[in-house]
Order: structure tokens, then sequence, then C-alpha cells
């Protein structure tokens, strides 16, 4: 069987991210820098993968990660040397390089370095990127589609800067043959560091040169600075937008939502402007999304309409054909068929019938102070404007609620509750 180790190389400082926290974990729609790199490799390498990592972010990253292999760089001289901690740890025949701040690259591009790979005898192969403005990168020299070397920056010629082909860092190899080849890196005095692409040039050397592929600049793109971080959230939404656009979903004004990565919306499905998606949504089919609504761990299942300025908190399932109007706030909630609350409201705890009509200002009171209580609206209910229901309390079938009142007890099917303090008029003086 052909098994590939990932090692994925993650002890950097993030000296030059100027957040306040490391860049391996910012959020990018909504699962952090490494996570998305590690699902990555997962699929390659199941659980066969190793984070090489610093002394600062091994404990961070043993509570994200709990699956991974974890080994600390403990001197900070270069990718070559990060490399090398992980050696004892490799125990399959292949090893596959990954970036931890490097998020976006995808199991399409790997497939096609594998192949790559096994068509290069299994020796060693890189992924490379063409890039219109390549200044920073490596440059990628290559002699019959063989690489030669890789150029940094620092060191290329003015002709080598206008080598548009630039390295990735991403490399599968045979691990024998590679860790005898590591060893020839030598120590730049410059870089003060042992410097990883200083392989390629060894390879090609000893008459066993890397192959490449190719694949895309956006994949590539690593995270350094804030400015980067902003590129990749805009690249990662982009691509989820087309993934839903193709899928069949209608979206409003694409560029002002956002979507996290576990995400899904069905065909048919309209999403208008300024929409949040956070994690853990679900979308059937038929429903709309109105603006400016801001949605959370909910599934909604198909034909409702949930907005304008709606939220919709964790926990919450909305059945089919319901209405969650403007400035309504549902939390941990199951609200049944064909049930509307349309405006200015808070059901939060709650368990909802089908055909339930909520007026307009009305609110569960879920919290005494202690706990949270459960309301429960049975079916047929109709529960006029700006009522209070004090939880826990049970709104039997067919019950309606006059606008106003204050529920404190459970009220029996087929009644009417009203609670309303005595009206009066006083005549002026």
């Amino acid at each position: 069987m052909f098994k590939i180790t990932t090692v994925i190389l993650a002890a950097g400082k993030s000296s030059r991210f100027h957040g306040t926290k490391s860049k391996l974990f910012q959020d990018l729609a909504g699962l952090p820098i490494i996570k998305h790199v590690v699902n990555t490799a997962k699929k390659i390498s199941e659980n066969d993968t190793i984070i090489v990592c610093n002394n600062k972010n091994i404990n961070e990253l043993k509570l994200l990660l709990p699956d991974c292999k974890l080994v600390i760089q403990k001197n900070q001289n270069g990718t070559a040397d990060a490399i090398n901690s992980a050696r004892n740890l490799i125990k399959n025949k292949y090893l596959l390089v990954l970036f931890g701040d490097v998020p976006l690259i995808t199991n399409k591009s790997i497939n096609k370095l594998i192949s790559n790979f096994k068509k290069n005898k299994n020796y060693a192969s890189m992924i490379s990127f063409a890039s219109s403005n390549p200044y920073g990168y490596g440059r990628v020299k290559i002699n019959k589609n063989k690489v030669i070397s890789v150029v940094e920056e620092l060191f290329a010629s003015k002709k080598e800067k206008q080598i548009q082909t630039c390295n990735s860092g991403v490399m599968l190899v045979n691990k024998g043959i590679f860790f005898k080849n590591l060893k020839s890196i030598k120590f730049s005095k410059i870089k003060k560091e042992k410097f990883l692409p200083d392989i390629f040039d060894i390879y090609s050397k000893k008459q066993t040169p890397f192959s490449f592929v190719l694949a895309p600049e956006d994949e590539m793109i690593g995270v350094n600075t804030l400015k980067d971080l902003n590129k990749i959230q805009i690249n990662f939404q982009n691509y989820l937008i087309n993934k839903f656009i193709n899928k069949g979903v209608i979206i409003h004004k694409p560029e002002s939502n956002y979507f996290s990565y576990n995400t899904m919306i069905e065909k048919g499905v309209i999403i208008e402007p300024n929409v949040i998606i956070k994690n853990n949504v679900t979308i059937k089919s038929g429903s709309i999304i109105k603006s400016n609504s801001y949605l959370e761990g909910v599934k909604i299942n198909g034909n409702c309409t949930i907005g304008p300025f709606a939220r919709i908190r964790p926990t919450t399932i909305i059945e089919k054909k319901s209405k969650i109007g403007n400035f309504v706030e549902v939390k941990n909630s199951k609200i049944g068929d064909n049930t509307s609350i349309s405006h200015l409201s808070y059901i939060g705890d709650s368990k909802i019938g089908k055909n339930v009509n909520i007026g307009a200002g009305t609110i569960t009171c879920n919290f005494d102070g202690k706990l949270k209580n459960r309301t429960i609206i049975k079916e047929g209910a109709f529960i006029g404007s700006n009522c209070s229901l004090i939880a826990p309390v049970v709104i039997n079938k067919n019950v309606k609620i006059a606008a106003g009142s204050v529920i404190n007890q459970d009220i029996p099917s087929n009644n009417l509750a009203i609670e309303r303090a005595k009206l009066k008029i006083i005549k002026k003086k």
C-alpha cells in the first residue's frame, strides 16, 4: 500500500503577524487556520499526521488537535531543522510536507502531486504555482520539466527575478532518500538557519531531481500578516459562495455575506444581503434568509422565511413553512411547522408546536436567576402581543392568550387566558 505520513510545520513564532494570538489559531470561516490544514492532511494520512511546533504553542495545539502527534522544534534553526525534528516519528516510507499557515490547499492539488510523484519513480515531487507578481517568493528554476533549484528573493539575480514559477514549499518525498539529502543542507550565515528549499539543488546534483505540478496561486497563500489573513478570508468566502451558487443557491450581493466552513445550504434557497451564517447551520430548499440576519447552530427546514434582522442561536430547529420575522431572537428551541413569530420577540429554551402564532413583543422568560427553564406551547395556540410567558410553563392546544398577559401557570387546552390590571379612566380636573 502507498501510505503517507504528513508533517505539518507549525513552529514559527508569527513575528510578522501582529495579532493578539498566533496566526495558527486565527478563525477562518469558523475553524482555526491550523485545523483547516490538519483536516486536509487527514484525508491523505488519517491519524498519521505530525505537527512540528514550538514550546509556546504546544499546549494549545494538544487541546485543538488531540489525534495528531506533536513534536517540538527545540531551536529555531529553520525549516530544514524543523522537518528533521519529526524524523523519529515518521513510520511510513513516504512523507508529505505541509505548512500550518497555508490553509487553502486542497486535496485535489495534493492528489495531483501524489500522481506526479508516482510517475517520478517515487523519488520526490513538489507543488509550484505561477504568479504574476512573484516578489517575495522563491523562484523555481526548471530544466526539461525537472526542478534544478529554488532561488530565494534575497539571492535571486535580475534574470531569476523574472521567473514567475514559485515554490509553495509543499513536497512529497521518499523518507529514506530525503533525510540522507537533508544532512547536506548547510547552515546559512545570512539567514541564520538551515533552509529547506536548498534540498532541490541537492537532489538535482545527485541526478534525482524533483518533478513538479502546478496548483492555483490562491491555494498557496500563507498567512504571515494581518493583510494576508484578510486576503485568505476573502478567497475562502469566494470559494464557499461559488460552491453554493453552482449548487443552485441564489445569493444577493454575495460579497456582503459570510458563510462558515461547514454551512449546508440546499438548492433553491435565497440569501439576501448582509447575512451572517456561523458554524453548524443547515438551510433546506425553498427557504429565504432576509437581510441582516444572524444564524448559528440552527437547522432551518424547507420553505421557511427568516428575517430581516433575525437572530437564531445554537441548538434551534425551525420546521417547515415557519416564519421568524424582524427583530426576533430564537435560542435553543424547536419551532413547529407553519408557525409564525413575526416581530420583536424572544423565544428561548422552548418547544413550540405547529400552527402557532406568537404576537409582536412576546417573550419567554426562561431564566429565573439560577436556572434556564422550558416553555412549551402546543399546536394551534395563539399568543397575543406583548405577553410574558414565565417558564416553566405549558400552553396547551388551541389556547388563546390575550395581549399584554403575564402567564405564570399552565393553561389547559381550548381556553382563553387573560391577565391584566383593570383599566381605570380618571377624569381630568
